[in-house]
C-alpha cells in the first residue's frame, strides 16, 4: 500500500499547485467559464440569469451548475445540449447534495468533487494493477493526462465518471453487483462508462458460458439506469439526449473529424504526436492480445474506446486540443487494464510498451506543445 499512497500524492502535489495557483488569479467561478450566451439565452431562472460572465460562449462546465442549481429550469439556457447535460445527471446530482443546495457554495463543491475523484480514480486504477503483481506508476498517465486536467479545470463530469469506472473495475472481482451498481452511476455521468460495463459483463461470459444469467443480471443493473432516466430526460427537455455526428456517412470515414487539410496546423499536429500517435500504438498492442487470446476483454474494451473516441470523432472534437484530450481519457484507462497481458507476459515488445506510456505521459505533451509554441499548461488549464 506504500507504492499506492506515494502514486495518489505524487498526483495530489500536482494538483495542489494547479488549483489553488488558478484560485489565486481568479476565483472557484471561473472554473465554470460561464459565457453570455448562456446567461441571457432564457429569463425563467433567477439564479442563471444573474450570474456574471467571463467571455462570450463559455464551456460545459456552466451547463452542469446550472443544472445542480436550478434542475427546473436549467434546460431553457441549454438550448439542444440540454438533452445532453440533463442526462448527465451524476455530476450535478453530487453537486447539489455535497453543497446542501446552496448555490453559492456549489463553486467550490465542483472543485472539491473533481479533484477526489481524480485522486480515487488513481487510487484504483494503481491499486488493481498492483493485484495483478504490476507497480501502480502507471496510474499517474490517468490521473495526469491532460484531458483530465482539463476537465477538473473547467468543471466537466469526466473526472467523477471516469474514478467510478475505475472504481467498479476494481470491484468487480470480488464484488459483482457492487461493481455493477457503481457501473450504473458511472453510467449516468459520463456515457463513456458503458463500453467499460459492457466488457465486464462480458468477461462474465467468457469465462463460463453457462453463467449467461449472470452477465444479463450485470448488464441490466449496470445499464437500465441510464436508459431510463435518458427516456424522462428527452421527454422532459424535448431534446436529443445522444450527441450526434452531423456529417452525414462521412462519419464512417476513419478520422474524418481530424484531416482538415495538409499542412497541418500546429493545434492538429499537436493532436496527432500526443493523442493520435499514443493511441495507435496503443491499438497494435491490442491487436496482438487478441490474436494471442491473452485477457481478450480489455483488449476488445480498448479498441472500442479508440474507435469512438479517437477514429470516429466528429471534426468540432478534434478543433481544439483540450477537447481531443477530454475524448482520450477513456482510452488511457483501457489501455492501463491491458497492460498486464502486455507487460509480464511479453506478449507486445517492451519499447512498444514503454513508447506508449511515454506518449499518453503528461511530460510528453508538456514537450510537443512547446515545440509548437504553445503555453503548455496554459493549453489545458485555461
Amino acid at each position: 500500500m506504500r507504492q499506492i499512497g506515494v502514486v495518489v500524492l505524487c498526483a495530489a502535489a500536482f494538483y495542489s499547485v494547479i488549483v489553488p495557483l488558478r484560485l489565486v488569479q481568479h476565483d472557484p467561478w471561473w472554473f465554470m467559464h460561464i459565457g453570455k450566451q448562456f446567461v441571457v439565452a432564457g429569463h425563467s431562472s433567477s439564479v442563471i440569469s444573474g450570474l456574471h460572465w467571463d467571455g462570450p460562449i463559455g464551456y460545459d462546465g456552466q451547463y452542469y451548475f446550472g443544472l445542480a442549481a436550478d434542475p427546473a429550469h436549467a434546460k431553457d439556457y441549454m438550448g439542444i445540449e440540454s438533452g445532453i447535460v440533463y442526462s448527465r445527471v451524476g455530476y450535478p446530482a453530487v453537486i447539489r447534495a455535497t453543497s446542501a443546495g446552496s448555490v453559492s457554495a456549489m463553486p467550490y463543491a465542483m472543485i472539491v468533487i473533481n479533484l477526489v475523484a481524480v485522486l480515487a480514480g488513481t487510487f484504483a486504477a494503481g491499486r488493481w494493477l498492483m493485484r495483478r503483481d504490476l507497480p501502480p506508476w502507471p496510474a499517474l498517465l490517468f490521473g495526469l493526462s491532460p484531458g483530465l486536467i482539463f476537465a477538473v479545470t473547467h468543471d466537466l463530469t469526466e473526472p467523477l465518471g471516469f474514478a467510478l469506472v475505475a472504481i467498479a473495475v476494481l470491484l468487480f472481482d470480488r464484488r459483482l453487483w457492487l461493481s455493477a451498481g457503481v457501473f450504473a452511476l458511472a453510467a449516468l455521468t459520463r456515457e463513456t462508462a458503458v463500453p467499460f460495463a459492457l466488457g465486464a459483463a462480458a468477461c462474465l461470459l467468457f469465462r463460463d458460458r453457462r453463467d449467461w444469467r449472470r452477465a444479463i443480471g450485470f448488464v441490466v443493473v449496470s445499464g437500465l439506469p441510464l436508459l431510463l432516466w435518458r427516456i424522462v430526460a428527452g421527454a422532459y427537455t424535448h431534446k436529443p439526449t445522444q450527441e450526434v455526428d452531423h456529417t452525414g456517412l462521412r462519419w464512417l470515414i476513419p478520422f474524418h473529424g481530424f484531416f482538415p487539410g495538409w499542412p497541418f496546423d500546429s493545434t492538429h499536429r499537436v493532436i496527432l504526436i500526443a493523442i493520435i500517435g499514443p493511441a495507435m500504438l496503443a491499438a497494435a498492442g491490442a491487436v496482438v492480445q487478441l490474436v494471442h487470446r491473452r485477457s481478450p476483454m480489455t483488449a476488445l474494451v480498448l479498441l472500442a474506446n479508440l474507435l469512438l473516441y479517437i477514429v470516429f470523432l466528429p471534426r468540432g472534437v478534434y478543433q481544439l486540443y483540450s477537447d481531443a484530450a477530454r475524448a482520450s481519457i477513456g482510452v488511457i484507462l483501457a489501455a492501463l487494464y491491458c497492460l498486464p497481458a502486455w507487460w509480464r507476459r511479453g506478449l507486445v515488445p517492451r519499447l512498444l510498451v514503454s513508447a506508449d506510456v511515454i506518449g499518453w505521459s503528461l511530460l510528453w505533451f508538456l514537450v510537443v506543445a512547446w515545440k509548437y509554441t504553445f503555453s503548455s499548461l496554459g493549453l489545458i488549464t485555461t
